[in-house]
């Protein structure tokens, strides 16, 4: 399936679940604090949530970075992004093409995003492109297959 022809199945799926999404998945909290431990971030840091959807990690996140820091939250369906909004700041964006300077990020948060990722390992490279050296990946899915099914 091309980019294009994946991405609007993407933003067809997600658009119209962001009004309920955190209803369906309130209990991710424990699961980010842990992937954030592994991340070490320190004040000041900026990190990016990459396929953020309605934002649940961002305050998070920018308590983890201080008020030094800088958070930045991207997703591709712009549903999710005017929900994302409320919980900071957030740019519609493709995890594949990320719209950030190489080597600009401390840290990258991607929760339940890489099976969505049409091509894994283009996703992967991109975010090492985006990350400084010595800088930390946090890649895990909250959502077991039970709650899922």
């Amino acid at each position: 399936m091309p980019d294009s022809e994946r991405l609007q199945e993407t933003r067809a799926f997600f658009g119209p679940r962001a009004a309920t999404w955190d209803e369906r998945f309130p209990n991710d909290s424990p699961k980010f604090a842990a992937a954030l431990q592994h991340l070490q971030l320190q004040h000041g840091s900026v990190a990016v949530d990459v396929g953020c959807g309605t934002g649940r990690a961002l305050p998070h996140l920018q308590r983890s970075v201080g008020p030094g820091g800088f958070v930045i939250g991207l997703d591709v369906a712009p549903g999710m992004c005017v929900r994302a909004r409320e919980c900071g700041w957030v740019i519609l964006g493709d995890a594949g093409r990320l719209p950030l300077p190489t080597a600009a990020c401390d840290a990258v948060f991607a929760a339940g995003l890489l099976n969505h990722l049409p091509d894994p390992p283009l996703g992967l490279a991109e975010f090492a492109r985006v990350t400084r050296p010595g800088a930390r990946l946090a890649l895990f899915h909250p959502i077991g297959r039970s709650a899922l099914a």
